[in-house]
């Protein structure tokens, strides 16, 4: 139940719910709990709730093997996925890798997870150009999954968005 009400405050309320989902993640001696508050926290509406939770993700308050949650959670996020993308892009050398590359599991699992909701064939070539001149041995699989995925929803996208479209729009859901 906490995920849902959480979920649901931090995605239609303001800075005041952020921040009591935050505090609880930093009271909290559930280990569940913890996840709950950093998978609600994704569901953050607003650039500067994004960006700082980014910015909790890597502040230490975070441990490394559940800053995957976080991800996940902005990726699943229409409004956090890009922030998201940027972030990765421009923390990579200062931030992400040396808080992550020392566990290349937990690197390869968050890259999957953080960039695999994409369904664009530009963003695509965005992570392969960012990633061609990098040593990325121990988590390329993960990176050729993450292409494999874009590039299959990016299809599903061109091949049918035309007639999810008609049928939302028959159906009364668009304006």
């Amino acid at each position: 139940m906490r995920s849902t009400v959480f979920g649901i405050a931090v995605n239609a309320g303001d800075a005041d719910a952020y921040a009591a989902v935050k505090h609880y993640y930093g009271t909290t001696t559930s280990t569940d709990g913890k996840e709950i508050a950093l998978a609600a926290l994704g569901r953050a509406q607003t650039p500067a709730l994004v960006d700082d939770l980014l910015a909790f993700t890597f502040s230490g308050a975070v441990a490394v093997q559940d800053r995957h949650t976080s991800a996940l959670a902005l990726a699943a996020n229409a409004r956090g996925r890009g922030p998201l993308w940027a972030y990765v892009k421009a923390h990579w050398e200062a931030t992400v890798f040396p808080a992550l590359g020392g566990n290349l599991v937990v690197l390869e699992r968050f890259l999957r997870v953080a960039l695999s909701k994409f369904a664009a064939r530009d963003v695509q070539r965005d992570i392969a150009a960012f990633f061609a001149a990098k040593d990325t041995r121990g988590f390329d699989r993960g990176l050729a999954v993450v292409a494999d995925t874009i590039a299959a929803a990016a299809a599903y996208r061109e091949r049918d968005a035309a007639l999810v479209e008609e049928w939302l729009g028959a159906n009364g859901y668009l304006e």
